[in-house]
């Protein structure tokens, strides 16, 4: 999976291996936090099982600082959006997956192709 350069190297290892999904559920629930793999018990209700049954394997008895991502959330939050529509979800699957609208899913393609269109002109 290629993941963003503008992470920070301990999220883009994880997003490596469990996907820019779960670093974004990582990162809502943990985000500027310590924690040990497996430590924490509310791990499996924040990530899918296939997620977290890859999360341990790869990070058992392991602390890692989960970064806050505050101003890289957006660009995630897009990244991610992309990705589920090149995989062929529809908006309305891509919504229900990132438990956000479908206005949305629509703003966000909006935005990006305003930026790519904005980029064009300089």
């Amino acid at each position: 999976m290629d993941t963003p350069d503008y992470l920070p190297e301990v999220a883009r290892e994880i997003a490596e291996y469990i996907g820019l999904d779960g670093l974004m559920r990582l990162v809502n629930r943990y985000g500027g936090t310590v924690i040990r793999v497996p430590g924490r018990g509310d791990l499996k209700q924040v990530l899918t099982p296939e997620q977290y049954k890859e999360f341990v394997h790869v990070f058992r008895n392991e602390k890692l600082t989960i970064p806050r991502l505050s101003a890289k959330q957006y660009q995630l939050e897009v990244a991610e959006t992309n990705r589920l529509l090149q995989d062929g979800f529809t908006r309305a699957e891509a919504a229900r997956k990132l438990q956000v609208t479908e206005r949305t899913i629509y703003n966000r393609q909006s935005q990006q192709k305003q930026n790519e269109n904005q980029s064009e002109l300089f």
